[in-house]
């Protein structure tokens, strides 16, 4: 174990080169000679600080520091742990922070879970009084038994816990690759988190790399529409083209709107909603926003309230054109009439009747015209069969028409009639 030889010969120098300015005013107990000498089958950890506790955890610190340096020498691929810098004017601050990073990475390593203040063997400590800066501190000494076996037993748990520590990195990065929702990028994100904390080799890069991309992934979620009614919002989370689902709940917000249900969790999201207290406001909308760690994804599902509303009226001059003379009949003449919609929502219109009472004339055409937009729509449509003298008002200008027309709202559920009375039309005939 040439490191730990080499750490104590270091920390024997640096004492006895400022022994001159500082004196001993109180001990353990008699020196047994084992303080500052190496002796076969045992390290000797040192700490000094200005309490004689922090002293003790420091030479605690220290004597597994010299342990994991010896693993350290043993395992070729762990060859960062031997990088340090022991010239003499920083070796004290060198190895500290040396110290730092190895029994960082053993603390968390089931391999080192044996070495404990139980297992010391003699210890020794005294207190100093420094002439110069008129402060006093303690240096302590632990005396631990440590021979070729237990570093043998120690190396043999290391290689055992580094591999699965391995397969631990490759699980959680292959996982990135067949993730089903955004728990499994989480548990992966915190798995890799914790490796990159434990790793010093080439393994905390590939940690790191996977860390970012677990970001990434949290990052791109997007909430994407599913076929949504009015009443009923349906929505999916997606990554990359990739459905996914979250235990995680969102937040749901509405100017106006009423969340009276809720079934999320699942690959399609579903909120059924009251619009009661919403007005036909072309910006209605309800907001759903979700957060992943440092990730942040919403989306607007705006709603109209007259989307499944039909309301027609009849306006204008009916024109009733062209068509073919056959005796004193018109035969495939073509109509011409104008629709106001008051809303947006798409209109079936079904069946439009004719009436001419004084003539005992009705005229009922089916229709399967569908309207779409607020505003005038024109509607056209050929009657198969009319009076020629009686209908036209060229040559009887004072006729009015009567009737009806039907329609429906694009859903089927709201079914209206136009009430055609005294209505002024014209012919082209």
């Amino acid at each position: 174990m040439k490191n730990p030889k080499l750490i104590l010969y270091l920390f024997i120098t640096i004492f006895f080169s400022v022994n001159a300015q500082v004196s001993v005013v109180e001990k353990s107990g008699k020196k047994l000679g084992w303080h500052y000498q190496l002796e076969k089958g045992f390290i000797v950890g040192i700490g000094n600080a200005s309490t004689i506790e922090m002293a003790k955890e420091k030479a605690m610190l220290n004597m597994k520091a010299q342990i994991v340096t010896s693993i350290a020498d043993n395992i070729t691929k762990s060859s960062e742990l031997k990088k340090v810098e022991t010239t003499n004017d920083n070796v004290a601050k060198s190895f500290q922070s040396y110290s730092d990073i190895i029994t960082s990475k053993s603390s968390k390593q089931d391999y080192l879970v044996g070495i404990s203040q139980a297992n010391i063997s003699e210890i020794y400590w005294e207190k100093l009084f420094d002439k110069k800066t008129k402060t006093t501190s303690y240096q302590y000494f632990i005396k631990y038994p440590f021979n070729t076996f237990d570093l043998e037993k120690l190396v043999q748990d290391f290689v055992e816990k580094d591999n699965q520590l391995t397969m631990e990195l490759e699980n959680a990065l292959k996982s990135l690759e067949n993730f089903k929702s955004i728990e499994e990028i989480k548990e992966s994100q915190s798995i890799l988190t914790s490796l990159f904390q434990t790793f010093i080799d080439q393994r905390k890069a590939k940690a790191k790399i996977g860390i970012e991309k677990c970001s990434s992934l949290l990052e791109s979620v997007i909430i994407q529409n599913e076929e949504s009614t009015l009443g009923v919002v349906k929505y999916g989370l997606y990554i990359q083209q990739r459905r996914i689902t979250t235990a995680s709940k969102p937040v749901i917000s509405s100017e106006c709107a009423i969340v009276e249900n809720k079934k999320l969790g699942g690959e399609i999201c579903l909120l059924r909603y009251r619009y009661d207290d919403c007005y036909a406001d072309s910006d209605n909308k309800i907001k759903v926003s979700y957060s992943f760690g440092t990730g942040r994804t919403d989306h607007l599902f705006f709603f109209d309230i007259t989307e499944n509303k039909a309301d027609l009226n009849l306006i204008g001059t009916i024109k009733i054109v062209e068509g073919t003379i056959d005796g004193d009949a018109i035969l495939n003449t073509k109509c011409k009439i104008e629709l106001i919609s008051k809303f947006d929502s798409p209109v079936n219109v079904n069946n439009i009747t004719f009436e001419w009472k004084q003539y005992n004339v009705v005229c009922d055409i089916p229709l399967n015209e569908t309207i779409t937009g607020k505003g005038i729509h024109a509607v056209e449509f050929l009657i198969p069969r009319l009076p020629l003298t009686s209908i036209s008002t060229v040559t009887n200008p004072e006729n009015k028409v009567n009737g009806a027309i039907s329609f429906t709202s694009a859903n089927g559920k709201q079914t209206n009639k136009i009430r055609i009375y005294q209505k002024d039309y014209i012919t082209s005939w």
